[in-house]
């Protein structure tokens, strides 16, 4: 099953971006540009600045102008870190929650509102501060409700948009669990199946921020629990990685 708890709002989304957004450039600034980010191999803290900066500012220009970008990379100032703040305060701007019905032009064929920017740029974000986080030390975890919002993404947005061709495919379920939430689902060839009532294979749970961050390849399976078969459990995953790219 996808759990029918309700999501985050567009203003707690808002703000989740402003305080992911800041976090980012603060655990940023404590390591040297090119310090190595551990999740993302071959990047280094400014290239990672320089990536999250361009998205923040690219984003506006699409829903200005109705078309996608054609290249997704900015050219960043000398002052690495005022050019990422400054990117960040301009698309929080732009990205007003009071506002998030309003049409705007996005990548998924059933949301094409300014609602979806603001939650994808929420989750962009907090996902890259644990990255820059995670090249100075310690990670601090998701904020319970933004990842579990984060999980409902992976699973609805980048495997429902996003599933790729010749990713191993078994339909068998897989059941991913955080407090208070629940999704079921199953991948076929060309398909995914949220499938309510179904008895999973395997099962993966934890906190919210260890599910998502697991997704996303911020976390491994040491951080989470896993039972069932574990086999089915990877070819989740890695599924989601072929998706989110």
């Amino acid at each position: 099953m996808i759990s029918d708890a309700a999501g985050m709002d567009a203003h707690s989304l808002a703000t989740a971006l402003r305080v992911e957004a800041e976090a980012l450039a603060v655990a940023a600034d404590l390591s040297p540009p090119d310090r190595a980010v551990p999740a993302c191999p071959g990047m280094t803290v400014g290239d990672l600045l320089e990536h999250i900066g361009s998205i923040h500012r690219l984003v506006p220009q699409w829903i200005a102008r109705g078309v996608r970008p054609a290249e997704w990379t900015c050219t960043p100032d000398d002052d690495l870190i005022g050019w990422y703040r400054a990117g960040a305060a301009s698309l929080v701007d732009v990205l007003d929650p009071a506002r998030a019905d309003s049409p705007a032009p996005t990548w998924c064929p059933w949301d094409g509102t300014l609602g979806f920017w603001v939650r994808r740029m929420a989750h962009e974000t907090a996902v890259h501060r644990v990255d820059a986080q995670a090249a100075h030390g310690a990670v601090d975890p998701l904020d319970p409700d933004l990842a579990a919002d984060g999980v409902d993404e992976v699973l609805r947005l980048w495997l429902g948009c996003h599933q790729p061709p010749g990713v191993h495919t078994s339909g068998r379920a897989v059941a991913l669990r955080v407090p208070g939430r629940e999704w079921t689902v199953a991948l076929h060839e060309g398909v995914v199946d949220y499938c309510p009532g179904v008895d999973p294979a395997a099962v993966v749970s934890g906190t919210a921020s260890a599910v998502d961050l697991w997704l996303w390849g911020r976390a491994g399976e040491e951080h989470v629990s896993v039972e069932g078969d574990v086999g089915v459990v990877r070819a989740l995953r890695a599924a989601v990685a072929a998706a989110t790219g």
